[in-house]
């Protein structure tokens, strides 16, 4: 583990120097095979996005993780990442609420009480 030392007048202090900086750059993910099939498959913008956001995450949640995900895992969440913005979020259904209303609309007995307030208005 590397060491930093923080020099004070009556105490040294040590802590562990961020592993951050072995995080690899946009451009470095972006550059690997894996990466490529990400572009092709949800095009370089959103892969783009998703390294950001990405390397942001792990940024944000080192205290967290403890320690900075190695490149393949990195990668291996991005697609994860896009997946889940790709996903559909329409789900099919069947829209019956017309028939219903509807075809039993005609055939429903009225009311007396309905039938009197139909001749008022009429």
């Amino acid at each position: 583990m590397n060491f930093k030392v923080h020099h004070s007048p009556f105490t040294i202090h040590y802590s562990p120097v961020s592993d951050l900086r072995n995080l690899p750059s946009v451009d470095k993910l972006l550059q690997t095979e894996f990466a490529a099939g990400l572009i092709s498959e949800f095009g370089r913008p959103l892969t783009l996005h998703a390294a950001r956001f990405t390397l942001d995450f792990i940024r944000q949640r080192f205290d967290d993780l403890k320690s900075v995900p190695v490149e393949i895992e990195i990668l291996k969440r991005m697609e994860t990442t896009l997946r889940i913005w790709a996903a559909p979020t329409l789900r099919p259904v069947i829209n019956a609420s017309g028939v219903i209303i509807h075809t039993n609309l005609g055939r429903a007995p009225l009311s007396n009480a309905v039938i009197q307030a139909i001749q008022e208005i009429a």
